[in-house]
């Protein structure tokens, strides 16, 4: 669906939500019959397990794929694709104050702080059932512009591509707790699943468990997850028994061509899709008066709904802001280390005495005696610690004067930031 389409239907009332869009996408599940799986360079027909080779990971080559492995097409085929769990991008999110009903649509409003560097527009899955506040939901993104592609490619091919879901969220689950681990020529995934929701999605690429560091950092996570047992799907034989296509079905994402053409065999609904951004205007103007008053209390409510939503995440942002503002003085204070200043002085000094040190604002005077204050001088400048050194007043035979700042201490940027006025 359209980014600015999607925006609008998640802002309207939840019970006319579920009636424009809730049931197409019902009907889009239960119609699939035909699944279909990526894994590597090979796409997978998962009701007979044939297997077509790819060229290449472009929407037209699968589609053309996917044509081979089902030669006999017509209008009943209705295909679920499962791609592999590197195509989508996953964020965790507690969001406890947020009702279901609201919680996709207080991600929409976030999304450039969610994801601030990507720019296109994006499909959200979640399931809402998982915000219950005592856990993290997850949440999976997936380009609009791939979906619509794919779609199109598979039209092409006469073939009616229903929906498309994480190939790793599509296995039968038999346990309460469980962990999922997807392996491929690339990438490495694990899923969590408690209780039939998703609460954890990890994945590395391969190239990084080259360092052992990365190694180590997954085998760690991996061991603190808190599932009881972990279900390796490292190849596609192992992936066909456990097909379930109604396992994780939150986690479906939709093309916009295929809830459009939903939309026009359903009878009655065609005409509420098209009018989903200016329904109280027409209810406003094709109703009796009676009908008139019920559709302003509609859209009251759904401005109302519209403005609690921005205040949450209005007040989010505020608080954090807040929060800075408040504390950043005293968190930002510039540390002078002094503990390590004076180490490092005795360093510099020794075995020379040192009568006078003071230190304010990460500028240090000292005085003292020496044989040779010219050689003080330039070990003061060589050390790194230490900036701006130089002789405060002429030696006078061996007392010198110098005085230095800490490198690591900036007190100037400090009070600009905040105290510009002082």
């Amino acid at each position: 669906m359209g980014s600015f389409q999607q925006q609008l239907i998640d802002r309207i009332p939840a019970p006319l939500k579920k009636v424009l869009e809730g049931s197409s996408r019902k009907e889009l599940i239960s119609s699939i019959n035909t699944t279909l799986m990526v894994f590597n360079a090979e796409l997978i027909h998962g009701e007979s397990g044939a297997v077509s080779t790819l060229a290449d990971s472009k929407p037209e080559t699968i589609a053309q794929a996917a044509k081979k492995l089902i030669p006999d097409s017509g209008d009943d085929v209705s295909v679920l694709l499962l791609l592999p769990p590197s195509e989508f991008i996953a964020t965790s999110h507690s969001l406890p104050g947020i009702s279901k009903e609201n919680l996709i649509s207080a991600l929409r409003l976030q999304t450039e702080t969610i994801l601030p560097s990507y720019e296109e527009d994006l499909s959200l899955a979640i399931d809402a059932n998982s915000s219950d506040g005592n856990a993290e939901s997850v949440a999976l993104w997936l380009p609009q512009e791939k979906l619509n592609e794919l779609f199109d490619a598979f039209s092409d091919q006469n073939l009616f591509l229903a929906a498309i879901k994480p190939r790793i969220l599509n296995s039968e689950i038999g346990e309460s707790v469980i962990g999922l681990l997807d392996t491929d020529e690339s990438d490495v995934s694990f899923v969590l699943i408690e209780n039939g929701l998703l609460r954890a999605w990890q994945q590395v690429n391969k190239i990084d468990l080259e360092q052992e560091e990365f190694v180590r950092q997954w085998q760690d996570s991996l061991e603190n997850s808190s599932a009881t047992s972990v279900k390796d799907l490292s190849s596609y034989q192992q992936f066909l028994p456990a097909l379930d296509n109604t396992a994780n079905s939150e986690y479906n994402f939709f093309p916009t061509g295929a809830l459009n053409a939903r939309k026009k065999v359903e009878k009655g609904r065609k005409l509420l899709a098209g009018l989903a951004g200016v329904a109280v205007l027409l209810l406003l103007s094709a109703i009796p008066f009676i009908q008139q008053s019920l559709a302003y209390r509609s859209a009251a409510a759904t401005l109302e709904s519209s403005r609690l939503m921005s205040a949450d995440a209005r007040q989010d942002q505020q608080i954090v802001v807040n929060f800075e503002n408040e504390w950043g003085p005293l968190s930002d204070f510039p540390e002078q280390r002094i503990r390590e200043a004076m180490f490092t002085l005795q360093n510099v000094l020794s075995p020379e005495q040192l009568t006078s040190l003071e230190i304010s604002e990460g500028l240090i005077s000292i005085q003292g005696t020496s044989t040779d204050p010219q050689a003080i001088l330039q070990r003061l400048e060589q050390d790194p610690l230490f900036t701006e050194v130089l002789f405060s007043r002429a030696t006078n035979n061996t007392r010198y004067y110098i005085d230095l700042r800490l490198s690591p201490v900036n007190f100037e940027a400090y009070m600009i930031r905040y105290f510009p006025d002082d």
